[in-house]
């Protein structure tokens, strides 16, 4: 993990596609002392186990609408979820 300002320096983003959630999962399984972790994704990918680590709370952030209605639904036992459109709607509400 690294802090949000050396990644926009340091992250080269290449190809799409080939979502996997695991390894993030299980990098929260070894480190245990995250409070929280948002998932910024259009879920298009296999659900993962559900991690034994509960502590940290997962909050899943869709691209659309549709990929919430659609996806949310299988990874909703990990968490909290909602779709960007009716977060910026919340957010400009406030």
């Amino acid at each position: 993990m690294m802090t949000f300002s050396r990644a926009q320096r340091e992250v080269q983003l290449t190809g799409r596609g080939g979502t996997n959630f695991s390894p993030v999962l299980a990098y929260l399984e070894e480190h245990r002392d995250y409070d929280a972790l948002i998932v910024y994704t259009d879920a298009y990918a296999p659900c993962p186990a559900t991690p034994q680590n509960r502590r940290t709370r997962i909050m899943w952030l869709f691209v659309s609408e549709g990929n919430y209605r659609s996806c949310y639904p299988k990874l909703q036992h990990l968490g909290q979820g909602a779709d960007l459109k009716a977060t910026a709607a919340i957010a400009q509400s406030v």
